[in-house]
């Protein structure tokens, strides 16, 4: 042989060996990964009275769904801004009760609805709820915001989004998309395709028999494996999943993702990475010895605070941020404009000004 054909065979010697590895592992263990990746783990969620003080709405989806919502005004004078609130999973609307009842004395007006297949909205037998957020959940984010537009009372500056868990998550992947959301806050974010590549190095002794081949792949290797087991998936569950890192790598409004430490279904490592491919006007609010949702019975006051403050900071009329009386909530809504800024303005809002003016622009409204 010569020395051309032997190092030609040391090029390709290995790179046909590391394909043939990963064409083995794929049809050996994508039905497993698929299989365990469709089973819906159970997530436990608090039931909450529901509020007789709200007004109940019906609105339909594009793709024809029915959901529930209701609707719950302010009972300061003056409205700061709307909030929508996305429940978790197995949860439904009243999951809001406690997270939201500081925000309605604040002065915020809150909208909470039922995901399709959940609470008192449609539920279609040939689609099975599941951890990861899906384009039918983005369809019912839609249909939330699109109903708040279209009411008399809608706020001409811009909408909150508010979610836990799934419901959260569904929220950031709908900013993405709707400039029209001017502020989100997540509290147990999680993102399908870390917590897949998580789940499958953890667990993998569960359901795959000889789980050392998984083991000396890299995190590029599986991922190109999770993406083979959601194909099947997608196909056996007739839905679509949502990539929720190339969806947040395009959010443009601010963000805080709140996340208990000590949370066992979603590390908090994992959503530090997902901060991490987020823009810089993110905020991580880690709280220590919360649990999965647990936050706000670790820190209740100081979660109340922070998460009104951003509010605030965000929704509220640029006047009253900045210690000047706003306009009613009547005349706002009925003008359809927001009384200006003052004279002097922190750089730091003008600079946020600008960059919903881009995203509104980029998306023809």
């Amino acid at each position: 042989m010569t020395v051309v054909t032997i190092v030609i065979w040391l090029i390709v010697a290995p790179i046909g060996l590391i394909l043939f590895g990963h064409i083995l592992v794929w049809l050996l263990y994508v039905p497993a990964v698929a299989r365990a990746f469709g089973e819906t783990m159970f997530l436990p969620a608090q039931r909450h009275r529901s509020l007789e003080d709200g007004e109940d709405v019906t609105f339909t989806t594009r793709d024809g769904v029915r959901l529930e919502g209701t609707y719950l005004a302010t009972g300061a004078g003056r409205r700061k801004g709307v909030i929508v609130f996305c429940h978790e999973l197995n949860g439904n609307r009243w999951t809001t009760v406690p997270y939201t009842k500081d925000l309605r004395r604040r002065g915020f007006d809150i909208f909470t609805f039922d995901f399709r297949n959940h609470g008192s909205s449609e539920n279609l037998a040939d689609y099975q709820p599941m951890p990861w957020v899906t384009t039918s959940d983005l369809a019912d984010m839609q249909a939330a915001l699109d109903y708040l537009c279209t009411r008399g009372d809608a706020d001409p500056r811009g909408i909150g989004v508010m979610g836990l868990s799934r419901g959260g998550t569904a929220a950031l992947c709908a900013a993405a998309e709707n400039p029209h959301v001017r502020a989100v806050v997540v509290d147990g974010a999680c993102p399908t395709e870390r917590m897949q590549i998580y789940y499958l190095r953890r667990f993998m002794r569960s359901f795959i028999s000889r789980p050392w081949m998984f083991s000396w792949l890299p995190d590029l290797s599986l991922r190109a494996t999770n993406a083979w087991a959601r194909l099947l998936v997608q196909r056996q569950r007739n839905c679509r999943f949502v990539s929720v890192d190339q969806a947040a790598k395009r959010v443009r409004q601010p963000v805080m993702l709140i996340h208990g430490q000590r949370d066992s279904y979603v590390p908090v490592d994992v959503v530090r990475a997902l901060r991490k491919g987020m823009p810089v006007r993110t905020r991580l609010w880690v709280i220590p010895k919360a649990r999965h949702n647990g936050a706000i019975s670790i820190a209740t006051t100081a979660y109340h605070q922070r998460v009104a403050r951003f509010f605030h900071q965000h929704l509220a009329p640029v006047a009253e941020q900045y210690g000047r009386p706003a306009a009613s909530r009547s005349s706002a809504a009925a003008s359809g404009s927001v009384t200006g800024p003052p004279r002097r303005v922190p750089r730091e809002f003008v600079a946020g000004v600008e960059t919903r003016r881009e995203v509104l622009s980029q998306n023809g409204r």
